[in-house]
């Protein structure tokens, strides 16, 4: 995802244009991890996070059928429901999407000038009305904090769109970590809410990520707060958004995640050699260059067979790899002859899931 445009359908995916796009995944197209999730830095469009503290809340993947971001192409968007309240001084209910920091690096943008820009711009609704407040946060070097905020009516799509300059105090490495988050303050408790300005970058202070008199959001029970259409773009004007392809798309979320399911059918992961008597591994090769050598993992790992020994792996994980390919190292407690080739995979079911995690 390069600043190109930063495109998010739902989020759909993103990317800085043109001018160049930034697209996050904005359509929510893309969601590998399943259309929903309860968790605490839970995924459900791919690349899209939800950071929750206090009571309880939902981030999901919906469908759009009408309003003003249909008009304009988006089909889909992502959902938080606060599902128990959360009042808590140290609470927040939040979105966050992360760009590499050569993404921001290398994009054109000067921004070590105030003279320079780049648009952030979504589509945003929210049953409980009131001020909501966005924020972009630098991860090099000293954190600095741009924070900005928009009153919204209740149940009614707005159409958000903030020039942001530069600032003499911004780092990004030329590197594939973290480097500007783009936040979705949906709710903060008090301790965060002390900032005395807006619009204009400060050096990072988490009591002051927002000013006071935002929506208590988290004080409603079943309140909703929909988000489509991000886009992040060099210059001071917003333009149309970049849709792209579904399969641009999910070449672009497999750089972070990769989801390998089975189809009902017995089906090879790959074939390799046993070290020991009860360890081997397999290549496997990935269909993009993927951000970091990912973590391996598996869902249901009893779905999984090791032919010709028969019987299901113990364990999986990387036995080492880069950015283009990894070992998946499998363990058997016993079967096993050291030295021996061996096929790892699927059983005949759909349940087997193979994963691989480079995620910011």
């Amino acid at each position: 995802m390069a600043l190109s445009k930063l495109n998010n359908d739902s989020f759909d995916d993103t990317a800085v244009h043109g001018r160049r796009n930034l697209v996050i995944n904005g359509a929510a197209q893309i969601y590998q991890r399943g259309s929903s999730t309860t968790a605490n830095l839970g995924v459900a469009a791919d690349r899209i996070v939800q950071e929750a503290a206090g009571g309880t809340s939902t981030l999901s993947r919906e469908t759009l059928t009408s309003g003003s971001p249909y008009d304009e192409g988006f089909r889909f968007y992502n959902r938080i429901t606060n599902t128990a309240t959360a009042s808590g001084a140290g609470e927040y209910r939040q979105i966050r999407y992360t760009f590499e920091s050569q993404e921001i690096a290398s994009s054109g943008w000067n921004y070590k000038s105030s003279s320079s820009f780049v648009t952030w711009s979504f589509w945003i609704r929210a049953s409980v009305a009131g001020k909501y407040t966005f924020t972009l946060q630098t991860a090099d070097g000293s954190a600095y904090l741009y924070g900005f905020s928009t009153t919204l009516s209740a149940d009614t799509w707005t159409k958000v769109t903030q020039a942001v300059p530069g600032n003499s105090n911004l780092q990004f490495d030329n590197d594939a970590n973290a480097g500007l988050y783009l936040h979705f303050r949906t709710w903060l408790g008090s301790t965060y809410t002390n900032a005395s300005s807006e619009n204009s970058w400060a050096a990072y202070n988490a009591a002051n990520i927002s000013t006071s008199g935002i929506a208590n959001f988290a004080g409603t029970t079943n309140a909703t707060y929909d988000v489509t259409g991000i886009q992040l773009e060099l210059g001071d004007k917003a333009t149309p958004f970049e849709h792209r392809s579904f399969a641009e798309e999910l070449a672009l979320c497999q750089r972070y995640y990769i989801s390998v399911k089975n189809q009902s059918t017995y089906a090879p992961v790959g074939v390799g050699r046993a070290y020991s008597g009860t360890n081997g591994n397999c290549a496997y090769y990935f269909p993009c260059e993927m951000r970091s050598n990912p973590t391996v993992s598996v869902a249901n790992l009893s779905k999984f067979d090791i032919v010709p020994s028969g019987g299901n792996p113990t364990a999986v994980q990387n036995d080492g790899g880069n950015l283009q390919s990894v070992k998946v190292g499998f363990a058997q407690s016993a079967g096993i002859t050291n030295g021996n080739f061996y096929q790892f995979e699927f059983g005949g079911n759909t349940d087997g899931e193979l994963i691989f995690d480079a995620e910011l």
